[in-house]
């Protein structure tokens, strides 16, 4: 079954994953509008700059419609020249010239002749299609102009008179514009799409959202193919702590079985009686153990429930003092300091077992000679307990890892002192559950410091 932490990360993973694709596909979809706007964009600036160049070669002034004009006639040849424009030239030294200033409406008449109202298409044709290829667009298009009869357009009206003249097979429609002094002759363009412009304006943003995709897309799949990974191998260490567990039962009751028959077989000393009794003790100790730590150090801690009582700190370290004084591997000296009694509520086999841990490791890690100091200190609201020993020391570089799950100390090409390197990870987890802290402080070759906060009340 996957825990809750995987299932989090699994699904966090999906839905980023959803998260990553659904932005680059509309920022993909956006980036392909824009082209097609950009396109658009330039099919219309060209129109309307192919309009002014027409008007500067047919010498049209799109200013307002002027109010009097000069006239300047003679038998063969009259023009009308604009008073805010330019100036009559003539050149007819052999005719006779009369000017004379017109009003509005003879004006007006002049500009709504036919010379004026024409429009020509194919000089348009060529500035427009000179104009788009400036802009990089090679494509099909045809020119088309409507009249409108009413003096303001409404933009409905031109909508749908440009619904009417498109051609299904012109992607592209400018929007239209008017001619000068001839507001209702309009000219538009229609556009056939241009593949090459939309690939040079869309190649590299495509590639660059590929990539992302790609690079993005590969990262997930690593980091869900690593959680996976990581939970098969958490799933093989659990089978094989809890195989270790069940193997472990039959030497223990066996070894329980051979002390109850020692200690009725045996005839009783004081000597015998207290090897007896502090071999049941952690016989007993290690029973418990492994039924209720082993399978939850290598799981979750935070999965059992503390089974709180009064403890006598004090009363604690003298039985795990008398304990380790059996164990004649080598000699350990003992100093256990502070006034008592020290009382905390906690569980008293867990707590049991975690001092045992660092004590343990006090005595495994060290020379020949071991030199063990126990602190114990309390005030209103905590009690500290401080285990300092003379051994090998820590190196610096592994402080900060020495709590984790399965982590021990490099010891060269082989390890000397053997363990699965679960002590201190339970010790941690253990005092955490208590709403505790430990520290450690350690040199290499100048022993280690374990300081253990725990609360009175939790």
């Amino acid at each position: 079954m996957m825990k809750p932490s995987t299932r989090i990360a699994t699904l966090f993973i999906f839905l980023f994953f959803l998260f990553l694709n659904s932005l680059l596909v509309y920022l993909i979809i956006e980036r392909i509008s824009e082209a097609k706007n950009k396109f658009g964009f330039a099919c219309t600036d060209a129109l309307v700059f192919s309009l002014n160049e027409y008007t500067k070669m047919k010498g049209i002034d799109s200013a307002s419609l002027p109010t009097n004009a000069l006239i300047a006639y003679a038998p063969k040849k009259i023009e009308v020249k604009r008073l805010d424009t330019q100036t009559v030239t003539l050149n007819t030294p052999f005719t006779s010239i009369k000017t004379d200033t017109i009003g509005r409406v003879f004006i007006e008449m002049i500009l709504n002749s036919q010379t004026f109202r024409s429009v020509d298409l194919a000089l348009f044709d060529s500035l427009f299609q000179k104009s788009l290829r400036s802009r990089k667009v090679h494509s099909q298009y045809r020119l088309d102009t409507f009249t409108m009869q009413a003096r303001r357009a409404e933009r409905g009206m031109i909508m749908g008179i440009l619904e009417q003249k498109k051609k299904p097979e012109y992607s592209h429609i400018t929007r239209p514009v008017r001619f000068p002094f001839n507001s209702n002759v309009s000219l538009f363009a229609q556009v056939k799409n241009d593949p090459a412009f939309t690939r040079n304006d869309l190649l590299w943003p495509l590639v660059a959202f590929a990539s992302i995709l790609l690079i993005g897309n590969a990262a997930l799949v690593f980091v869900y193919r690593t959680i996976r990974k990581q939970k098969k191998i958490n799933e093989l260490k659990t089978d094989f702590i809890n195989n270790i567990t069940h193997e472990m039962k039959t030497p223990i009751t066996i070894a329980s079985a051979g002390l109850d028959a020692l200690e009725h077989h045996v005839t009783p000393t004081e000597r015998t009686n207290f090897y007896l009794l502090t071999s049941k003790r952690q016989l007993h100790l290690l029973n418990d153990f492994v039924e209720r730590i082993l399978d939850a150090a290598v799981q979750d801690v935070s999965d059992f429930i503390l089974q709180k009582e009064k403890i006598d700190l004090h009363a604690l370290f003298n039985e795990l003092v008398q304990s380790h004084s059996v164990l004649k591997g080598k000699p350990v000296s003992f100093q256990v300091t502070g006034e008592g009694p020290a009382i905390i509520q906690g569980d008293r086999l867990h707590l049991q077992t975690a001092f045992h841990n660092i004590i343990d490791n006090a005595i495994k890690y060290s020379g020949e000679t071991v030199n063990i100091h126990i602190d114990i200190e309390e005030n209103k609201w905590e009690c500290t307990v401080k285990i300092l020993d003379n051994g090998r020391g820590i190196p610096p570089q592994y402080l900060k890892n020495i709590f984790e799950k399965f982590f021990r100390v490099p010891q060269g090409d082989a390890q000397s002192v053997k363990g699965f390197g679960l002590g201190l990870y339970y010790v941690k987890s253990i005092v955490e559950k208590h709403s505790g802290d430990i520290t450690v402080h350690s040199k290499k070759g100048s022993g280690t410091e374990f300081i253990i906060t725990i609360p009175k009340h939790i």
